[in-house]
Order: C-alpha cells, then structure tokens, then sequence
C-alpha cells in the first residue's frame, strides 16, 4: 500500500465489511484504534515504539506487535498515512480530531436525542429528560420461556417409553 493512496483517501471502511454495517465514522472506532488515534493527534506524528509508550505511560501497557498491529489497520482504513523512516513507520493522522469530534457528536444527537441538538443541549444544561417507556413484556413467572429458565422441570416420563425432547429444537 502506498503512502500517497493513505494520504489522499478520506477515512472510510475497511474492505470486505458488509456495506449495510460499514463504519463511516471515527465514533464506531473500536476502543484501541482510538486511543492510538489520540497519540497521533496529540504528538502529530509517531512511530509505533512512541504510540506504545505513551499508552504505556497512559496505565495502558500493551505489546509492540499489538501496536503495529492496529496502526497497520488504521492506515488501511485511511484513517492514518504512514512513511518509512530507518525500519520503522511514522504514522500522521489524516482523519482530523476535529472531523472525528462533529462525527461522534452527531452520532450522539441522533442515536440518543432523536437528531434534536436542543434535546443534548438541554440534557447537559441539566434539564429534566421526559421519556417514553415502552410497555413492559408479561411477568416472566407467566411467559412459558419462563417455566423453563426458572428451573421447572416438565412432569417425569413413564419408564419404558423412550420419547424424543423437544425443548431443544
């Protein structure tokens, strides 16, 4: 993979992730990808040994080949460029702290406020949230799943009679 490809290819999803399913933003990251992402945003670039050891002075010791590993992801995702230096990579981020920050944000509103920025506004300006609440299921003791997960045990079989379980299928 070339340096100039990563360089130039805003952030997007990894190959052969389900296009219904791909992540689109920095928010869907998973937890390691992102904390990497900080290292290189904070010191604007790094190599893996200088990630590593800012996680490290962070309580978050973790291999090298760990390390490389999701920076060598990241770059596929466009979300870093690297360059070789001696027999190392540099990474620099190429999906700006500030993109990731209105993506997650907007991510939040939608998924957690019904798209309203009043609404987040409100919920940080400490004003009382009124939520609908869905009606509750039928009392577990009363659903038939529910004679099974509490331990109940159907009427014993008669000896002799060999009968196929059902419970299972």
């Amino acid at each position: 993979m070339t340096a100039a490809r990563n360089s130039t290819r805003p952030y997007a999803p990894p190959r052969g992730e389900p296009s219904g399913r791909a992540r689109k933003t920095i928010f869907e990251l998973p937890p390691l990808e992102l904390e990497c992402m900080k290292v290189v945003w904070e010191q604007g670039e790094a190599s893996v040994r200088q990630i590593r050891e800012q996680l490290a002075a962070d309580h978050r010791p973790l291999a090298y080949t760990t390390v490389e590993t999701i920076m060598d992801r990241l770059s596929r995702k466009g979300a870093v460029s690297r360059r070789k230096v001696g027999k190392a990579h540099v990474y620099t981020a190429v999906y700006l702290k500030s993109a990731a920050r209105a993506q997650a944000v907007a991510a939040v509103v939608e998924h957690f406020f019904g798209g309203s920025r009043a609404a987040l506004r409100g919920h940080l300006d400490g004003a009382p949230v009124t939520e609908t609440r869905r009606p509750r299921p039928a009392s577990p003791a009363t659903s038939p799943r529910a004679s099974r997960s509490l331990g109940t045990r159907p009427a014993p079989k008669p000896r002799g009679q060999a009968r196929l379980d059902t419970t299972l299928l």
